[in-house]
């Protein structure tokens, strides 16, 4: 049986939101995502990296991510979305998403080294601007405006 994507999501955050509040989910055929092992947080989605990689190279990167991200102190709070576009012509693109925001973009590197220090790299960044767009969220109030829209 084969989902659409949509689908796919749909049915990963309600298993994520289902484990959160301790009810046991039989089967989990998430290879695409990535789940911390603790959610202490309010954010019934925090710890999920949803993978959305194609290529071999996206993969990879994807897996030195998280494995670089899961070593950040309180990384488990926070629910990101890797997401690649691979382009023959102009090469693969890759970007993270936070909130519904693009908070890093890059492209891959042709050469398979060169993945493992720009994943590094983009934990550096991205880990930098969740943090500053909590510490935002938290202290900016404006009653014009929505929480998403800041």
């Amino acid at each position: 049986m084969r989902m659409k994507a949509g689908a796919l999501m749909v049915w990963v955050f309600a298993t994520a939101a289902l484990a959160a509040y301790g009810v046991p989910v039989i089967a989990a055929a998430a290879t695409n995502v990535s789940i911390a092992a603790k959610a202490d947080s309010h954010d019934s989605f925090g710890g999920v990296v949803v993978n959305q990689a194609v290529t071999v190279a996206g993969q990879e990167f994807f897996q030195y991510f998280v494995a670089n991200w899961r070593d950040r102190d309180l990384s488990e709070r926070y629910a990101i979305s890797i997401t690649e576009r691979p382009s023959a012509r102009w090469g693969s693109q890759v970007w993270i998403e936070f909130r519904q925001r693009r908070i890093f973009q890059a492209p891959l590197p042709t050469a398979r080294a060169g993945i493992k220090a720009l994943s590094e790299q983009a934990t550096e960044a991205v880990y930098q601007m969740v943090a500053d767009t909590e510490v935002e969220r938290l202290l900016f109030r404006e009653p014009d405006l929505g929480p998403d829209e800041l």
